[in-house]
């Protein structure tokens, strides 16, 4: 099962939101993001948030094509993409995709990438994308596939990633000890179709990115 959420952040592209909504078994607008879906013609199945930050036609207009709408007040415990992705959680997925998940509000940037780690201790495959970056954690040695000059970037996730090592890569690097923190492993390349990571213990953030 796959469900997508759309978050207030800056919004997705149509190619980008068309092509992660296709296979979606559940669609979720949170506050601002149900503008985006709105604009393209896409039916959520819930909208949620406070809406304090939505334009309130847009939302009136949803809400009647929308499955379900849960409004909350303004002052509550977690932001609206949380709650979203806690609701998606429930429904017990394969997959998460979150749309609008970054941009200029870095608080809400780093919360959310904080969310992928209630997906990874449930097995399950979250990723947040932009027009720009998909992002993902991972605890086990993966495969990853690209094209060669695609930009791939690592970051530990946990105080220690130890003995991590990246090969068929333009830069490889063999057991070595990443901090939280290290630069070392940001801006790495494809010269090939695939790239191999492994390490012995910790959780690596792994980051496809274009300008």
């Amino acid at each position: 099962m796959k469900v997508v959420i759309v978050s207030g952040g800056k919004a997705p592209s149509k190619e980008v939101l068309l092509r992660e909504v296709e296979d979606a078994n559940l669609i979720i607008g949170a506050d601002k993001g149900c503008e985006a879906l709105y604009k393209y013609d896409i039916t959520p199945d819930v909208i949620l948030g406070d809406f304090d930050s939505a334009d309130m036609r847009i939302i009136d207009a949803i809400e009647k094509k929308a499955k379900k709408k849960i409004r909350f007040k303004r002052e509550k415990d977690y932001t609206d993409t949380e709650i979203a992705f806690n609701l998606a959680l429930q429904n017990n997925p394969d997959e998460i995709v979150l749309l609008g998940a970054t941009g200029t509000r870095y608080d809400h940037s780093l919360s959310n990438i904080g969310l992928l780690k209630k997906a990874l201790a449930k097995d399950i495959n979250a990723r947040i994308i932009d027009d720009n970056n998909i992002m993902f954690l991972t605890d086990k040695d993966i495969l990853l596939k690209g094209n060669p000059g695609d930009t791939i970037s690592f970051h530990a996730y946990s105080d220690e990633v130890k003995n991590f090592t990246i090969k068929n890569s333009k830069y490889d690097l063999n057991n070595h000890l990443l901090k939280l923190g290290d630069s070392l492993t940001t801006s790495n390349e494809f010269v090939g179709e695939y790239i191999d990571i492994s390490f012995d213990s910790g959780i690596i953030l792994v980051l496809y990115t274009k300008d």
